[in-house]
């Protein structure tokens, strides 16, 4: 198994973990079918809320902050396709679980996916906005609809510093947040009750 398998099963494991401690029972959705647009469920009485697990190897990342991967902006800047639940699959994410993993010290932000959805759409926005600097001619051109999503959570950064310090305002204010499993699920679905913090 490579690092980031290892790195994505040791992020799942992580957050079955925190969900047995707050109560919950998380079962796994190990098959390809199933697990399409979610990674495990978790059940409280009769209350299941299903969830999707993005892990970050903090680790590798400079000593300077960190920043949480959430996938790539293909699908949704080139197939105006959603990031989140965008599979056709008889499963839909309630909740994303954002992980930077570091062995025995993670970090978890808890979103409604409605907000993972927002946070997303507006990084791959204003990124793709952003010229990007060519090899081959040093000349700013127009950015490939390709890039990976990668969220401020602790680094200070001077340029865009706008922009990334709304990211770190939106993923700390969900800092282990594992209340937000209990709203009702038809909530964690809908955009207009999950503003983004400016």
């Amino acid at each position: 198994m490579d690092r980031e398998a290892k790195i994505g099963l040791l992020g799942e494991l992580a957050v079955e973990l925190q969900l047995a401690k707050h109560g919950w029972h998380p079962v796994r959705l190990d098959t390809a079918q199933m697990a399409s647009n979610a990674d495990l469920i978790a059940i409280k009485g009769k209350r299941r809320v299903t969830i999707q697990v993005k892990t970050t190897d903090f680790e590798k990342q400079s000593r300077s902050g960190n920043w949480m991967g959430f996938g790539y902006s293909t699908n949704y800047l080139r197939d105006s396709k959603s990031f989140f639940n965008s599979k056709n699959s008889p499963l839909l994410a309630d909740i994303v679980v954002a992980v930077g993993y570091v062995e025995n010290a993670c970090k978890f932000v808890v979103l409604p996916v409605a907000l993972a959805e927002k946070l997303c759409r507006r990084h791959a926005n204003y990124w793709f906005g952003v010229p990007a600097r060519k090899r081959e001619t040093l000349k700013l051109g127009k950015r490939s609809f390709t890039f990976p999503i990668y969220l401020c959570f602790s680094a200070n950064r001077k340029t865009h510093r706008g922009h990334h310090e709304q990211m770190k305002r939106n993923l700390q204010a969900f800092a282990d947040r594992w209340d937000v499993l209990d709203v009702p699920i038809e909530k964690l679905h809908k955009r207009t009750l999950w503003p983004l913090l400016r």
